[in-house]
C-alpha cells in the first residue's frame, strides 16, 4: 500500500489535514491499515496511531442511527407527521440545517422553519432528518440502544471519557464554521477554544451534550470497519442499500448514498467510509481536515483518489 501512503502523506504535506488513518479489506478482515500525520498538531503535536480517535460527523448516521431504526423494526412509522422512510432518504421536505440550539425548543423550530420545499420530490441532506429520528429513538436510550443493538466497545464510542483526549485527533478551534452559518443568531455558549475529545457539531454538542444521532461517534479506523463490516454482512444491507429516490436528483438508501458499485457516506470532518458490494470490500478513511480551521479542500477529490488506490484494479467509486 505505499501508493496510498505515499498520496496520504503529499496531502498532510500540502496541508489538507494534519493526520489520516485507514483500514482496507474484506468483509471478514482488514488487509491493509495505518496512521500517518499528527492527530494534534495546534497547540501541541501528538502523532496520529492505529489507536486514535476521530470525530466521526456525519459517518454516525448510517453506522448508528439508521442501523437502529432498522433493527427496532421502525421503518414503517411516522414521527410528527414525517414517514420515517422519508427521514431516512433525506425527502422530507426539511431545510439542510439549522442551528436548533439557538431556539427555545428545537422540536417545534423544526416543525414550524424546518419545511422548505414538497416532499418526496427531490433529495435535500439535512441533519434535522436524523435529529427527528434521534428525538424518536429518544435521547436518554440513544447510546444504550447503540451499544444493545450495534455493539461499540473501544474502539468506536458517545461521549468519550476526558482520559482519552491523549488518543483523541482534535478539530476546529472554536466553532467558527457553524458561527458563519448562523451569524443572524446570539449564540449562548458558542465554543472558543479547541475541540478536543467532544463532538465539533453543535447541534449534537449543545442538543444532547455529544450526539443528536446526525453525529457524535468517535472512532478508531478499526471501529468503524468492524461496524462496517458487521452491516455489510448483516439481513438489513440488502434493505437498506436499495435506490429509494430514483429518478430524483440524487441516489439514496436508507441512510446511505448509493450507486451501482456499492454505498458510502462521508463526514464533514474529514471522514467517510466506502463499502464496495460487488468486490465485497469497505474502504475506510479517517482524517481531521477541519484540524485547526475548516478551510476549504478537494476533500471528495481525496477520498475518491482514496478509493482508486485501494481498490483492486483501481476502479474508482463516486462516494
Amino acid at each position: 500500500m505505499n501508493g496510498v501512503d505515499d498520496f496520504l502523506q503529499r496531502e498532510i504535506d500540502l496541508g489538507s489535514f494534519p493526520s489520516a488513518v485507514y483500514a482496507i479489506g474484506s468483509y471478514d478482515r482488514i488487509e491493509h491499515e495505518n496512521a500517518l500525520g499528527h492527530a494534534i498538531a495546534v497547540p501541541l503535536r501528538i502523532p496520529a496511531t492505529l489507536d486514535t480517535l476521530y470525530d466521526c460527523a456525519s459517518i454516525t448516521k448510517p453506522l448508528i442511527t439508521a442501523q437502529l431504526v432498522m433493527r427496532l423494526g421502525l421503518l414503517e412509522e411516522t414521527f410528527h407527521g414525517f414517514p420515517v422512510r422519508r427521514l431516512l432518504t433525506h425527502t422530507s421536505g426539511l431545510r439542510a440545517w439549522m442551528p436548533l440550539y439557538a431556539y427555545a425548543n428545537p422540536l417545534k423550530a423544526i416543525l414550524d422553519e424546518g419545511p422548505e420545499y414538497e416532499p418526496g420530490t427531490r433529495v435535500v441532506y439535512s441533519d434535522l432528518n436524523f435529529i427527528l429520528l434521534w428525538m424518536m429513538l429518544g435521547p436518554e436510550n440513544f447510546v444504550r440502544l447503540a451499544n444493545e443493538q450495534i455493539g461499540l466497545g473501544d474502539d468506536a464510542m458517545f461521549y468519550p471519557h476526558p482520559s482519552l483526549r491523549p488518543r483523541i485527533a482534535a478539530t476546529e478551534w472554536g466553532q467558527r464554521f457553524e458561527a458563519k452559518l448562523a451569524s443572524r443568531f446570539d449564540i449562548p455558549g458558542a465554543r472558543q477554544g479547541l475541540m478536543w475529545g467532544e463532538t465539533n457539531d453543535g447541534n449534537s454538542f449543545h442538543l444532547g451534550g455529544g450526539t443528536a444521532g446526525n453525529a457524535g461517534l468517535f472512532a478508531t479506523a478499526r471501529g468503524v470497519f468492524r461496524i462496517a463490516s458487521e452491516f455489510a454482512r448483516s439481513e438489513w444491507a440488502e434493505i437498506a442499500t436499495r435506490n429509494y429516490t430514483a429518478g430524483l436528483n440524487e441516489s439514496r438508501g436508507l441512510g446511505w448514498i448509493v450507486d451501482e458499485e456499492g454505498y458510502g457516506h462521508t463526514g464533514f470532518t474529514g471522514t467517510s467510509v466506502r463499502i464496495d458490494s460487488k468486490r465485497k470490500r469497505i474502504h475506510v478513511l479517517l482524517t481531521n481536515r477541519i484540524h485547526p480551521c475548516a478551510a476549504p479542500i478537494a476533500m471528495q477529490r481525496i477520498r475518491e483518489e482514496f478509493v482508486r488506490l485501494t481498490t483492486p484494479g483501481g476502479a474508482a467509486a463516486r462516494t
